[in-house]
């Protein structure tokens, strides 16, 4: 499967058109919509009675990628153009590489309060062209659209995913948050984890309830083929964007149970990130996932660093 995810389950697809599929009228087609620095083609669908549905189409150098952050520019697209709406807009991301239209991916989002949505968003399903126009009632058009201003290259930090020792990560500052893990996994605890292993799930709460084990090996498998294979297939002037939708992809074609699948998903979707080191704060995202699979005893997982791409030049 190409890092398009053409094999994506159409089931949802078809679900998603049931459910939400109707007549809309295209009422906003701003070329140049920004969110802090970035930037994307808006396309907004709207009816009487019909939830709105945002398609959101952006190509290389235009600040953070759609998928990277899909829950922040779904937040800005709900305040801004669909205030009213107890619930952000049906969420359509078009992303156009040079050479390579990634498709149209359907994003899910949970509530968490006025204008704001839960991280991480759920990977939903990529749609044909087709089952876009039944879904929103009429055509759209596939394209970054003719008001487009190519950027300067931005410079910005970039989000680069690596292969860790799960046991050199920094200690969590849980700080008794949830009480299954009260001070985080000490030394002794978690060098004890690495020769004895412990794979029980529990029910305390998700992220004991996950085989961290699992997700990470499939995790680390899918960088591995990325690396080997998708950076031909995918060309990208941000190759770490490239390994993220192949990695992606290649977990989907992994036919991992779909817990597993979630949680390996969210390595990528929503990285664990530890700061740098001697940080005041270890942790930057991740510092739960971080600890449960300390107490597992996984030994390598997938990570991500923010690094200067200036450094790169």
């Amino acid at each position: 499967m190409d890092a398009s995810g053409d094999e994506g389950p159409r089931p949802q697809g078809v679900a998603l058109i049931r459910e939400h599929g109707g007549a809309r009228t295209r009422t906003v087609d701003e070329h140049m919509f920004t969110v802090g620095q970035s930037s994307m083609r808006l396309q907004l669908f709207t009816a009487p009675s019909r939830r709105p549905v945002a398609i959101a189409t952006q190509t290389d150098r235009e600040g953070t990628c759609l998928m990277n952050r899909a829950e922040r520019f779904v937040e800005a697209v709900w305040q801004r153009h669909c205030p009213a709406e107890p619930e952000p807009p049906i969420f359509i991301a078009q992303q156009l590489l040079t050479g390579k239209d990634l498709g149209f991916c359907h994003f899910g989002f949970t509530v968490a309060g006025p204008f704001a949505v839960a991280s991480p968003p759920r990977w939903g399903p990529r749609l044909t062209e087709d089952e876009l126009t039944h879904l929103v009632g009429g055509p759209v058009d596939a394209g970054r659209g003719g008001g487009f201003v190519a950027p300067e290259a931005l410079v910005e930090p970039r989000m680069r995913f690596e292969v860790a020792a799960v046991i050199g990560l920094p200690r969590p500052d849980l700080h008794g948050e949830p009480a299954c893990m009260p001070a985080g996994t000490t030394w002794s605890r978690r060098l004890l984890r690495q020769v004895m292993p412990r794979r029980r799930l529990r029910n305390c709460c998700w992220y004991h309830s996950v085989d961290w084990a699992a997700a990470s090996d499939a995790a680390v498998a899918a960088l591995a083929r990325a690396d080997s294979e998708a950076l031909e297939r995918v060309p990208s002037d941000d190759p770490e964007d490239a390994r993220m939708f192949a990695a992606v992809a290649a977990l989907r074609a992994q036919g991992l149970d779909g817990r597993v699948l979630k949680a390996a998903e969210t390595l990528f979707c929503d990285p664990i990130q530890p700061d740098v080191p001697g940080a005041v704060v270890p942790y930057i995202n991740g510092r739960h996932r971080a600890d449960a699979m300390l107490d597992a005893g996984v030994r390598h997982t997938v990570i991500g660093r923010w690094s200067d791409p200036g450094a790169d030049r």
